[in-house]
């Protein structure tokens, strides 16, 4: 099965995928993380040069992009199905609906990009306010993640489409382990104990 671990910057999605495939690892569940963007590849150091702001695209490109480069990791996705009972996605392509829905793009075009990968089967959205993404990070931001106004919109539209979708949300703006908890609860009810 895969589980999408979403959210906004600073939610915990990467720490969250590590409890969890720790997790299911003690459990004797073999699982892989995945993370997206992966900036590894040819198109993920697209992204970041397009992040970090040297790049400059139009929303359609970008998001574009970021499907390719999810496509350009389908394989090795698909192999390690094969080979996993679990695969974590530390970000999947919810993230590009949220995003590009903020930017102005159609959602029918944006799911038509990812048309064709393999499929979820559970979503948790790390629910975490602006505020508190804002607080647990001093460095410097993408272009993304900059704005707090902008912030605001990708959590309202997470959330909605959290409510569309039927993701599972949990509150992210608590400490990582009771956030874990949470995910544990949620995951424990879709893999074999």
């Amino acid at each position: 099965m895969i589980i999408v671990i979403e959210g906004f910057d600073q939610a915990g999605k990467m720490t969250q995928s590590k409890l969890l495939h720790k997790f299911l690892k003690a459990r004797n569940i073999k699982s892989k993380i995945f993370s997206f963007p992966d900036y590894r590849t040819p198109i993920g150091r697209e992204i970041r040069r397009y992040l970090g702001g040297s790049r400059p695209f139009p929303p359609q490109v970008i998001h574009c992009l970021l499907a390719a480069n999810r496509w350009e990791k389908s394989k090795e996705i698909g192999d390690a199905l094969k080979e996993n009972d679990v695969l974590i996605m530390n970000r999947y392509y919810q993230s590009n609906l949220v995003y590009g829905i903020v930017n102005g793009l159609d959602i029918d075009w944006l799911q038509n990009l990812d048309r064709g990968l393999p499929k979820e089967d559970l979503v948790i959205l790390l629910d975490v306010e602006p505020s508190d993404s804002f607080s647990r990070k001093s460095d410097r931001r993408d272009k993304f993640e900059e704005n707090l106004e902008f912030a605001g919109k990708i959590t309202r539209t997470y959330r909605s489409l959290a409510k569309e979708f039927g993701w599972k949300v949990v509150n992210a703006s608590r400490h990582k382990q009771q956030v874990h908890q949470d995910v544990r609860e949620i995951v424990e009810k879709y893999v074999a104990k």
